[in-house]
């Protein structure tokens, strides 16, 4: 994929937050998949990003502006290229729409970056611990918890290490998650 400058802090935060987001729902396949009950279909999860320096939130705040300002038909060809990919993200209100089939479910294959591993443990009946790491540019690995209220909502949170700007950073991050319709169309 070829990217500008202008896109690069876009296709950084969005891998970044793909792959934070979508440790919540997997297992690595190098083991037998954690199987989480949840409902297949279209579902929203929104969050929370704090880092030390704040350089993400900047950042965030920096592509939003970006975005406001680009001529609609890029913003729609950038709208797409998520789609297709299965997610809608929506900087205004800090959450994405990803679409989970039941195949994915079952296959314990969520939305998931290339170059991540990740290693769920369910710790009680709705509850589950999760590792990850990903060899990724930029690289980043971390831990979390999260807890299903039924198979339509969960909450949670992570820790992780990143790479921004050449420099290691610290982020913690919250979430919770709801699913919306059975039709992701």
């Amino acid at each position: 994929m070829h990217t500008n400058k202008a896109q690069l802090p876009f296709v950084i935060t969005s891998a970044l937050l793909i792959t934070a987001l979508s440790t919540s729902f997997t297992a690595t396949a190098e083991t037998e998949a954690t199987k989480i009950n949840i409902e297949p279909g279209l579902w929203q999860y929104n969050f929370s990003i704090k880092t030390e320096s704040g350089e993400l939130e900047r950042t965030m705040q920096k592509m939003e502006q970006t975005l406001a300002n680009i001529p609609a038909a890029q913003r729609d060809m950038m709208k797409k290229m998520m789609a297709s990919q299965g997610v809608s993200f929506d900087f205004k209100n800090t959450s994405v729409q990803v679409c989970l089939t039941q195949q994915d479910i079952d296959r314990g294959q969520m939305p998931q970056q290339e170059g991540c591993k990740q290693n769920v443990k369910q710790t009680s009946a709705n509850s589950y611990s999760f590792t990850f790491s990903c060899d990724t540019n930029p690289p980043s690995s971390g831990s979390g918890v999260m807890t299903l209220d039924g198979r339509k909502a969960y909450t949670g949170n992570a820790n992780f290490t990143t790479q921004l700007n050449g420099k290691a950073e610290q982020m913690t991050m919250q979430q919770s998650g709801k699913w919306l319709k059975a039709d992701c169309g």
